[in-house]
């Protein structure tokens, strides 16, 4: 068969359950072919969607996997390559899924507030209750599917990519399924089991408990804060493994209240996917660290997580030793036999590392992340920086600015 048998065959499944379109332009999106009903200008619903320039960008980038998109709240479409032989040959927009019983009414505000010509408005407004609702874990299997078809690799949800910068609220990845828990207890604890052991396997257990629930059943009428809700979940439940895997509590417990933070200020479906990712791998990466024979005595140990978990503090190493119970002389001598580094190095290193958030995740002047850090002076803090991580403090923030 060729891509284009394969990927008709495939929407055509697709549409006996779900009223779903297909798209198919050249690499600099003029479009060829579709199987939208004529009266429906695909030009024009790109560029309300406004979605042609992230598509284009990641194309520009070499992107092959599957690209999914945030468009007008509740709305996504997957963005499949067509590759010949390292040269793109052709862009397919497979879309657009609803994942949230409200976002017909999100997406009927937002409509309202654009200015839009009478017979575009009435043409999107006789489509919208048309356009299915697709449970977002169903949706990226879709996205699995859909590359297969265009490219005959095998790839699993965790290769999708997400459109960044998309402004608004869009659709959640929960959605409200009646029918029994069956199976996810099960597929919940080999999860959490994987987290205590700091088994690098867990996205398949992740996969496995994806598929049987898409998170908490309770409707709260905004799909996003069901997500939100979820994610929250499983962080809650992470953090609890990750304790009991060996990670320090305070560690644990101080780092669900900083994602807990970073789920809040998401405000679409491909960041908090991304933020789940990225949350998740770093428990498994300090679990795997906390498993390990580090050698270090509990006093040690003890004076390495208190500095770690207060890196504002102004540190005294009389006040540290003799919360060690041990002398200035033999808590430094001591400490740097068992960590190789000496304490003031040590201190340095955890107030530098937790800068390194501060300017990747916030505003902050770097002068107020010098003093909320309690380093002397501006000029220490970017000399400090600069040592620890060959680089100063405002090209880190131009390299990994995350807002």
């Amino acid at each position: 068969m060729t891509i284009n048998e394969k990927l008709t065959f495939f929407v055509e499944l697709l549409r006996c359950s779900h009223n779903i379109f297909l798209w198919s332009y050249t690499p600099d999106l003029k479009l060829l072919s579709t199987n939208c009903p004529p009266e429906v200008s695909m030009g024009e619903m790109i560029s309300l969607a406004d979605f042609s320039s992230a598509v284009a960008e990641y194309a520009g980038r070499g992107g092959i996997y599957p690209f999914v998109l945030d468009t007008l709240p509740g709305l996504l479409y997957i963005a499949g390559f067509e590759y010949h032989d390292n040269i793109l040959q052709r862009i397919h927009i497979l879309g657009p899924a609803s994942t949230g019983k409200n976002s017909h009414i999100l997406l009927r505000k937002e409509l309202d507030r654009r200015n839009l010509s009478v017979r575009l408005r009435s043409v999107i407004f006789r489509y919208i209750d048309q356009i299915p609702l697709i449970p977002t874990t169903q949706f990226f299997q879709y996205a699995v599917m859909f590359h297969y078809c265009i490219s005959g690799e095998r790839i699993s949800p965790e290769d999708i990519q997400f459109a960044k910068g998309n402004s608004g609220p869009v659709s959640d990845e929960i959605q409200l399924i009646s029918g029994e828990h069956r199976g996810i207890w099960a597929a919940e604890q080999s999860l959490l089991r994987m987290f205590r052991e700091g088994n690098p396997d867990y996205k398949k257990a992740l996969e496995r408990s994806s598929s049987l629930s898409s998170g908490v059943k309770f409707d709260t009428g905004d799909t996003i804060r069901q997500q939100k809700n979820s994610l929250l979940v499983l962080l809650t439940l992470c953090s609890r493994a990750a304790i009991e895997g060996g990670l320090n509590p305070s560690v644990s417990y101080t780092l669900n209240d900083y994602y807990a933070g970073m789920i809040e200020e998401c405000r679409t479906t491909a960041s908090l996917s991304s933020l789940a990712r990225d949350m998740l791998d770093d428990y498994m990466q300090r679990v795997r660290r906390a498993r390990s024979d580090n050698g270090l005595s509990p006093q040690i140990q003890s004076a390495c997580d208190y500095i770690t978990m207060h890196p504002r503090d102004n540190f005294r190493i009389a006040d540290l030793a003799e919360r060690s119970g041990y002398t200035e002389y033999y808590f430094s001598h001591k400490f740097k036999k068992e960590t190789g580094t000496s304490v003031t190095d040590y201190i340095r290193k955890v107030k530098i590392d937790h800068a390194k958030t501060l300017l990747g995740g916030t505003h902050m002047s770097i002068q107020e992340i010098s003093d909320e850090l309690g380093f002397a002076s501006r000029s220490y803090f970017s000399s400090s920086f600069q040592k620890e991580t060959g680089i100063s403090p405002s090209e880190y923030r131009r390299q990994n600015l995350k807002l």
